[in-house]
């Protein structure tokens, strides 16, 4: 709809002396119209006419297409407010269902995106708290590919340093009984690994490379579980530190890239990366006085890598809300190396608390006593797990309710949507037996406020994928489908789909199959599941 309304706002500006580039938004209040425009207001800084007295003349020349426009007028400082005729409306509720399941999308772009998300420490099962970044992430994908984006999911696995060697000291110092290192790993999960290598002659490299090994495949098998699976594994240890035939590292290469830069300095015995100078609030350390490289050296070499590989396309990173400072020194380094830092956008995501009968469950691995992912996808199910996570933008903590997502009623949310389709399959099911079906051939009947209020929020779909690709925020998807189911549960609460009179119920059913289809195609984007019975 908002293609359809920028058009004539193009051309009734063209007709009025105007040009320019022009928001078309919905306004928050219903009072103000369906779509709202500053056309006028940002060509009368062009020319330097009044913005009033330009949206006046504008509003006059959208009025005269009676076909489209109810009411058509001037609010504030110049926007101009549209109100949508209801036959307008409801008459393009077929093209929903000429693009079927693809209704919603966009065609392709021609444009790359490499999306980093969950990339976990291999050193114990994925913890809840993960949950949020690898449904948010796997969900952005969604969107972004039906955006018309090429997506490319990528894990990066934080195998080197000296977490890992604190991983196979806690295996070894369990399985012989020793005592585990004051900041190693703890808990059941490192005892049942110990207990499956069990010759006590291993040493604790050994017995870190196993349990890599095995965690990794565990985190992999956790992600299934919920739907998220990744185009790319990549390990630190064998992409960014490990040599190559010119005995090189990417980490090697990157220093000497930033070195050409200008952008190091030597102080107090360590390499810095002078950051201050490209915009940062502070310098940091890149190579440590032992020698060592810092997990932020690391960092900038693996994403030198992405740029390279990505062909000119965008980097996305979605971190957890404590890596906050990293994202600016990130950027100031990619500046440095001569990069658009503007193609890199790092997502914080706010942790979530996981709660349990009133009570907030802990979330720490190195204590080892932790709800993991798998314990909560496995008691309320991936499709109420995915969902939950949805519910709130990022950038909000949120509290997942253990004891809600479990239930069966309307205070689940996902639930509540995923009824709202299985409503619509079981009228359909019961026109059927009736002799019924739909048809568009008598929309015109569907003259009740509620219809042409749903007909509305339908044809906005595809502008609500768009802005979720456009702002990065898949939360906008979760919240319009409980938007779309809240109005059809209520009509269909106040109403009768299946009526005496045929041709009214044929519209009706045609409406119920609109829905149907914008609720299948918004739940396959979240990645839940759309059941035609409950």
């Amino acid at each position: 709809m908002k293609d359809i309304i920028r058009r004539e706002v193009e051309r009734a500006l063209a007709d009025c002396g105007g040009g320019g580039g022009f928001d078309i938004e919905t306004p928050k209040r219903r009072e103000f119209g369906d779509f709202s425009t500053n056309a006028a207001m940002t060509a009368a800084k062009k020319t330097g006419g009044n913005p009033r007295e330009l949206a006046a003349s504008l509003a006059d020349a959208l009025q005269k297409n009676g076909d489209l426009f109810e009411k058509v007028e001037v609010a504030g400082p110049g926007f101009v407010n549209f109100f949508m005729k209801p036959s307008a409306v409801v008459s393009r509720l077929p093209e929903i269902q000429e693009r079927g399941e693809r209704f919603g999308s966009s065609p392709e772009r021609g444009e790359n995106v490499l999306l980093e998300f969950v990339s976990a420490n291999p050193t114990g099962p994925l913890h809840f708290g993960h949950a949020r970044g690898a449904v948010v992430g796997d969900v952005l994908g969604n969107i972004l590919e039906f955006a018309g984006y090429g997506v490319e999911r990528e894990f990066y696995i934080n195998d080197a340093g000296r977490q890992m060697e604190l991983l196979g000291e806690s295996v070894r110092a369990s399985m012989t009984g020793g005592e585990i290192p004051a900041d190693g790993y703890r808990g059941d999960y490192i005892a049942d690994i110990a207990r499956e290598i069990g010759d006590r002659e291993t040493g604790a490299a050994e017995c870190g490379k196993i349990a890599y090994e095995k965690l990794l495949r565990a985190i992999e098998d956790d992600l299934r579980l919920i739907g998220v699976e990744f185009d790319n594994w990549v390990s630190e240890k064998n992409t960014i530190h490990t040599e190559n035939d010119r005995g090189r590292t990417l980490a090697d290469g990157a220093m000497e890239a930033l070195e050409r830069a200008g952008a190091v300095k030597r102080e107090d015995g360590a390499l810095w990366f002078a950051a201050t100078e490209y915009g940062d609030s502070q310098d940091w350390v890149l190579i440590k006085k032992d020698g060592a490289p810092t997990y932020f050296m690391a960092d900038i070499a693996y994403h030198l890598n992405k740029f390279e590989r990505s062909n000119g396309g965008r980097l996305i990173n979605i971190w957890g809300a404590d890596h906050h400072s990293h994202v600016g020194r990130l950027a100031a380094a990619m500046r440095a190396l001569g990069l658009d830092d503007e193609k890199l956008k790092t997502l914080l995501i706010q942790f979530v608390r996981l709660v349990r009968d009133g009570k907030e469950e802990a979330m720490g691995k190195r204590a080892g006593s932790y709800v993991t992912l798998r314990e909560v996808a496995e008691l309320v199910g991936a499709d109420a797990t995915r969902f939950f996570l949805l519910i709130r933008a990022a950038e909000s903590h949120l509290d997942f309710d253990l004891e809600l997502a479990k239930k069966t009623s309307n205070e689940n949310p996902v639930y509540y949507v995923q009824y709202a389709h299985a409503r619509t399959a079981s009228i359909k099911r019961k026109a059927s037996q009736q002799g019924m079906s739909a048809s568009a051939e008598h929309l015109e009947l569907l003259e009740l406020a509620a219809e042409v209020e749903i007909a509305k929020t339908l044809l906005a779909f595809p502008d609500v994928v768009s802005d979720s690709a456009r702002d990065f925020a898949p939360h906008k998807v979760a919240f319009y489908l409980q938007g779309l189911a809240s109005a059809f549960h209520s009509y269909y609460n106040a109403n009768r789909v299946i009526t005496e009179d045929k041709k009214l119920s044929s519209a009706r059913l045609f409406l119920c199959e609109c829905v149907a289809t914008a609720l299948r195609n918004g739940l396959g984007l979240a990645g839940v599941g759309a059941p035609e019975r409950m």
